[in-house]
């Protein structure tokens, strides 16, 4: 483009910013300057100074604007593609930056706020990024701030979602009766993605739903490497965790998690559970997530075949499974087999909940913990003391670390103890 073209589009924009109002009605061959004038078909740089107008290419700055390509600057606008700046905004695609704006995927910022990347924040905050955390509805705003204070983090560092009862009858409908739903949403969840090291958990006040329950189901759902928080300001089971921790992860982390998977995992968490009211909640873990490892390692999709690796896993583990109890195990295989999983990135979550691998897995993670620090991100910031001192808590990591007896671990591992 020749210079000549280029100075009147440099002059337009300095004008602007500047705040010196422009004549209407002024063009140049690359841009429209002027209220609600369009660029010309021919136009080589594509771009457009002025209130209300819309762009097809490049650039528009104004107030009321729309872009349909690239970028777009001023108040109330919107964008379908890639950027946008001004208050009140919204966002199609990828980033908006306005007071009260949504983003889906990269970056808002409101007025006088800062964001580093999936975040929607209020004015004036500043929030963490990639951490989403889900409060249930039906809490209470004294428990909501407990929750943050548990969580180590508060309502200006991170995004919130409020999760409602609409929500969980939506994941567990079908798969849950009313009464194992329940009539209100209280479970809460603290998520953040990581880049290694599978799916971590840690939860407090669930008393029927154990953090290996979740760790498995998550895998299931489709989540990979992340750390992630299950609890609530009260005793509750914890089978409407799930819901907040789902929401929680595809907004952090940006992925939209296959809905067939979904509902295997919400399936899963349901029988796991109906299994553990009659063998125990580690025994039933242990079953399905060998079962589950099997399958997929092995490509098993035939009823025959995941109804065999489920009985000789039941004995192995010295449990014996109703007829009803073996049916729903392998009816919950034969969905979780119709998907492609990463075995490696499976087996990063599930190895590490039970058994022998478990142990060497956690004495290892204390001798890291103790000569290089934690990777655990969120799980070491939790404040147990804002819950009360009733709190139960349970955890997929080993949180005690080599203070806490790292040395008598080792010995009783060797021992047999």
């Amino acid at each position: 483009m020749k210079r000549t073209r280029i100075l009147p589009l440099l002059m337009a924009a300095v004008m602007v910013t500047a705040g010196v109002p422009l004549t209407a009605g002024a063009t140049d061959a690359q841009g429209t300057v002027g209220e609600g004038a369009a660029p010309a078909a021919d136009s080589e740089a594509g771009a457009q100074i002025g209130e209300g107008a819309t762009a097809e290419g490049e650039t528009q700055i104004g107030g009321g604007a729309a872009v349909e390509d690239e970028t777009q600057i001023g108040g109330g606008a919107t964008v379908e593609d890639e950027t946008q700046i001004g208050g009140g905004a919204t966002v199609e695609d990828d980033a908006q930056i306005g007071e009260g704006a949504a983003v889906e995927d990269e970056t808002q910022i409101g007025e006088g706020a800062t964001v580093e990347d999936d975040s929607k924040i209020g004015e004036g905050a500043e929030v963490e990024d990639g951490k989403v955390v889900t409060l249930g509805e039906n809490l209470s705003e004294e428990q909501r701030a407990s929750m943050y204070e548990y969580f180590g983090t508060s309502a200006d560092e991170v995004e919130t979602i409020i999760v409602t009862h609409a929500d969980e009858v939506k994941y567990m409908e079908g798969i849950a009766t009313a009464e194992q739903i329940g009539p209100s949403t209280n479970s809460c969840a603290y998520v953040e993605p990581t880049e290694s090291g599978g799916i971590k958990v840690k939860t407090a006040n669930l008393n029927f739903v154990t953090s290996a329950m979740i760790a498995s189901t998550l895998t299931t759902a489709g989540m990979e490497n992340c750390n992630v928080i299950a609890a609530c300001p009260f005793e509750v089971s914890g089978t409407g965790a799930l819901t907040g921790i789902i929401m929680a992860y595809e907004t952090a982390s940006g992925d939209s998690l296959d809905e067939g998977q979904k509902e295997a995992a919400m399936e899963e968490l349901m029988t796991t559970g109906d299994i553990a009211d009659s063998v125990g909640q580690e025994k039933a873990t242990e079953v399905i997530k060998d079962v589950k490892t099997e399958v997929i390692d092995e490509g098993l999709t035939d009823p025959e075949e995941i109804g065999e690796a489920v009985d000789t896993i039941a004995e192995d583990n010295e449990i014996t499974l109703t007829d009803e109890q073996r049916d729903q195990v392998v009816s919950l295989m034969q969905k979780i087999s119709q998907y492609d999983y990463d075995v490696n990135a499976l087996k990063d979550t599930l190895d590490n909940l039970t058994g022998e691998a478990g142990v060497l897995s956690n004495i290892w993670n204390s001798v890291k913990t103790f000569f290089v620090g934690s990777d655990d991100g969120i799980l070491n910031d939790t404040n147990d003391e804002a819950l009360g001192a009733d709190v139960i808590t349970d955890s997929t990591v080993n949180e005690g670390g080599f203070k806490d007896g790292l040395i008598t671990r080792i010995k009783n591992f060797f021992s047999g103890e």
